[in-house]
């Protein structure tokens, strides 16, 4: 029992060192509620397939939140946004935004080339915006 105990406390403080950077903000100066879904992959495709899907990350870096007029939400993650890791080779990041995802799934199909915006970013334009962008 004192040996669970003891490795209990040490995952306790070992999770409790992650350092969480939520400094990547990103605004919504629209006039309607959107949503945002992050990648480091800049095929619309994939975008297309998640937001159909309602938002359902798998193992890449994926993040999907819901902004909603003239409002802001950060991004967090484990570690610091400017590793590598967090970008892809060339150093972008990209963005895909939809003004809803109650579209119907056949609508969506047929149009998600235009209810889809896509934005890429790089990192020394985000570390220049002081790592906020505006979704306008």
């Amino acid at each position: 029992m004192k040996t669970l105990a003891v490795i209990i406390s040490f995952f306790s403080i070992l999770i409790s060192c992650d350092d969480v950077d939520s400094k990547f903000c990103v605004l919504n100066r629209t006039n309607q509620n959107i949503y945002a879904y992050l990648t480091t992959d800049s095929s619309s495709e994939e975008a297309r397939v998640f937001f159909i899907d309602n938002g359902k990350p798998n193992k890449k870096l994926r993040i999907y939140k819901a902004i909603k007029q003239h409002d802001s939400v950060c991004f967090s993650i484990i570690g610091n946004w400017n590793q590598i890791s967090n970008f892809d080779r060339d150093g972008n990041i990209f963005i895909f935004s939809v003004d809803s995802i109650e579209y119907n799934k056949e609508q969506f199909k047929a149009n998600s080339s235009q209810l889809i915006k896509r934005y890429q970013l790089t990192r020394n334009k985000l570390n220049q915006q002081g790592w906020r962008f505006e979704i306008k």
